[in-house]
């Protein structure tokens, strides 16, 4: 795959990095500088984190392979071994027999569930990998909406009525927007990083958890988007 079709966790970082310095320059010691300062941690374990899941694990699949092995030749002793029994029997017919047989397919039956289990821990492994960063991206995901939720542009207008249970307002229009603008941004930093624990893992389940993750990004980016058209419509009419 070429580098042109891939995602780069390493720019990836470095743009969270940007972020999160003009977040500290714009609005130092908020709130919203402290999460994009978590949003750098994330980012940087992406790399490590992607690279892992993305690395075939030739221990465990050796492992495995010595255990088929092991059970496949134990099998077919215990197959061999009931046979030859059988024929030092003088008894030996075809009720004895058809008892080797079922034994024998049950046998077959278990190696085969047994290599699928073995073969498939790999992949299970990582697919609770990319679920629990996934869920660190959810939850930083949240943060960042519930930043921007008391962030109403209404709130900025002349005639708007403050109650006493009101939160405090002290952003100009200007500095509301670029708070709103870097909301945007953090949540779509949070979806690039999704996207690569699956950029070389392709297991239907963790596509799909980094699916609803990039999608619920995409819709708490709507919401902040609203309110900047408010903001800029608001501009326009001043």
């Amino acid at each position: 795959m070429s580098e042109l079709s891939r995602l780069d966790p390493l720019k990836i970082l470095s743009t969270a990095e940007l972020l999160a310095r003009r977040v500290h320059e714009r609005f130092p010691d908020s709130g919203l500088s402290r999460v994009s300062q978590e949003l750098i941690t994330l980012a940087s374990h992406a790399k490590e984190t992607s690279e892992w899941i993305e690395r075939p694990n030739m221990k465990l699949r050796a492992l495995s392979v010595v255990v088929v092995t092991l059970m496949l030749a134990a099998s077919i002793f215990a197959v061999v071994a009931s046979v030859r029994i059988g024929h030092q029997r003088s008894t030996f017919g075809l009720p004895e027999l058809v008892q080797v047989s079922e034994a024998a397919v049950n046998d077959v039956v278990l190696l085969g569930a047994a290599i699928f289990f073995l073969f498939s821990v790999e992949r299970r492994a990582k697919r609770a990998k990319v679920f629990q960063a996934v869920q660190q991206l959810r939850t930083l995901a949240h943060l960042v909406d519930v930043h921007q939720l008391t962030k109403n542009p209404d709130a900025l207008e002349a005639g708007y009525a403050a109650t006493e249970s009101s939160p405090v307002r002290r952003m100009t229009p200007f500095q509301l927007q670029r708070y709103l603008d870097y909301c945007t941004e953090m949540l779509s930093i949070i979806g690039k990083i999704a996207a690569l624990y699956c950029d070389g893992f392709d297991d239907e389940e963790a596509v799909e958890a980094v699916t609803d993750l990039e999608q619920m990004t995409i819709g708490l980016q709507r919401k902040i988007w609203q309110k900047i058209a408010i903001l800029e419509r608001n501009a326009d009419a001043d």
